[in-house]
């Protein structure tokens, strides 16, 4: 008797010692996945905000100089050479063509909002899909472009020197 009571009181102790690194183990994973999360979403938030800011100066350029200084900002923050991105290689496009007077025109002002707009609403989308932790409902809705560009963007990207500036020659 007082054995089997002994083994009883073994197996309670190795099945709740068990549980507990279980649940630490879970404790800890999920810990950090917060920590990483929320850093990420501020990160995101502060991307939105910065392109953003750039649009409204964009569409408010006066001079070649603040054209490729915002177009230059734009490009570290977009991803214009992937054929995926649609949007973003046009936006940057249609930013560069904002260096020549004639290149300002309303046509254009408004492309480059409404396309700022569709790849923030996307971000904002994903953003919000991926704080909710249920994957397997399926990825939001693609908002963005696959239509053709505005802008010949192969060219433009063809209008850079090797070390991927653009050309002013």
């Amino acid at each position: 008797m007082a054995s089997s009571m002994s083994e009883t009181l073994v197996a309670g102790l190795l099945g709740g010692g068990l549980a507990a690194l279980i649940t630490l183990a879970g404790v800890l994973i999920t810990s950090r996945w917060r920590s990483a999360e929320e850093n990420v979403i501020k990160q995101r938030e502060k991307w939105r905000d910065a392109v953003r800011s750039l649009i409204a100066q964009a569409v408010n350029v006066d001079t070649p100089e603040d054209a490729r200084r915002i177009w230059a900002e734009l490009a570290l923050r977009m991803n214009p050479e992937d054929d995926l991105d649609k949007d973003d290689a046009e936006l940057v496009a249609l930013i560069k063509g904002l260096e020549e007077e004639a290149g300002r025109t309303p046509e254009r002002y408004a492309r480059i909002v409404h396309l700022a707009a569709r790849i923030l609403k996307h971000d904002w989308t994903r953003a919000k899909w991926e704080t909710q932790g249920w994957f397997w409902e399926g990825e939001p809705e693609q908002t963005r472009s696959i239509e053709p560009p505005l802008v010949d963007v192969r060219q433009n990207l063809l209008d850079r020197s090797a070390d991927g500036l653009p050309r002013h020659d």
